[in-house]
């Protein structure tokens, strides 16, 4: 078989691989109704920081704080609208990973209040729970599955280009060979 099937081939083979990838993450986030959200904000001693996210009934939530300095004390609220019912209340140094469940739709308050006299910089993350491992860090089999997929179609592609042209220039140099000996 010459080299330029062979690579058309692998090609398809990696292009398919990394269409299935996508699929399998657009089913994954379409079931899930994936939200995410990040930020760092720096908070001054006795101050609070106030985000808001919509959340469903029923979807497990997470959120995970680390900042620096960490020994200062934090509280992290989740205040659910309409209604105002606390979700979540919690005291905190170091870091915090926390789950929690939306009892209706709507939208979520987070307050992170500095309790102590230092200021710090927090790094917030809050979203769907199934996207953090046990830790409160991004799931990695998630994460290399979303990056894999679309990295793969397009070595995929590249490979299938290359084995076009490889095959292209085979077939004319075959051709000129057969030529010359006639």
């Amino acid at each position: 078989m010459q080299r330029g099937y062979k690579l058309l081939i692998i090609g398809t083979a990696i292009l398919a691989i990394g269409i299935i990838l996508i699929g399998i993450m657009f089913v994954i986030l379409k079931q899930s109704s994936f939200s995410i959200n990040t930020s760092i904000e720096t908070i001054s001693p006795g101050k609070s920081v106030i985000k808001t996210s919509d959340v469903k009934a029923g979807t497990k939530m997470a959120i995970a704080v680390t900042y620096q300095p960490p020994e200062v004390p934090l509280n992290v609220q989740v205040v659910q609208e309409p209604g105002l019912s606390k979700i979540l209340d919690a005291n905190f140094t170091n870091k915090l990973f926390a789950n929690f469940m939306p009892n209706k739709d709507g939208a979520a308050n987070i307050i992170i209040t500095n309790l102590g006299s230092n200021q710090v910089s927090a790094n917030t993350i809050f979203g769907n729970s199934e996207f953090f491992d046990a830790n409160g860090q991004p799931s990695t089999i998630l994460s290399a599955t979303a990056i894999a997929g679309p990295l793969l179609s397009f070595v995929g592609i590249v490979v299938l280009i290359v084995g076009g042209v490889i095959l292209f220039i085979d077939r004319r140099r075959a051709r000129r060979e057969k030529k010359f000996r006639e």
